[in-house]
């Protein structure tokens, strides 16, 4: 049985590590390479990010659409200094926009 939550059959957060894992062992145009500890603190940060999301959307403080568009212009600021930490934020705010 699926938990509902906000109106997903799946917490969002639900397939992001697959996906997520997917693009870690890519291999990115800066051609950065993750450890596993890296991924686990990536994922694990990432599935944070989304909690933090799905409770200001669930109390009425800010909307997940709204949320993901910060984070993405908050990635691209990021990514001046830190390219592989900007790409890390871009990829959560774009599964959060992706509803995930």
């Amino acid at each position: 049985m699926d938990a509902m939550i906000s109106g997903w059959r799946n917490p969002p957060w639900a397939d992001l590590a697959r996906v997520l894992r997917r693009w870690l062992s890519a291999s990115p145009a800066r051609h950065v390479r993750f450890s596993e500890a890296d991924r686990a603190v990536i994922t694990a940060q990432g599935k944070a990010l989304m909690l933090l999301a799905t409770m200001l959307h669930a109390r009425g403080v800010m909307d997940m659409e709204e949320f993901a568009g910060t984070l993405a212009v908050f990635s691209v600021v990021v990514a001046e200094d830190n390219a592989a930490e900007g790409d890390i934020l871009a990829v959560w705010a774009g599964l959060m926009k992706d509803g995930r």
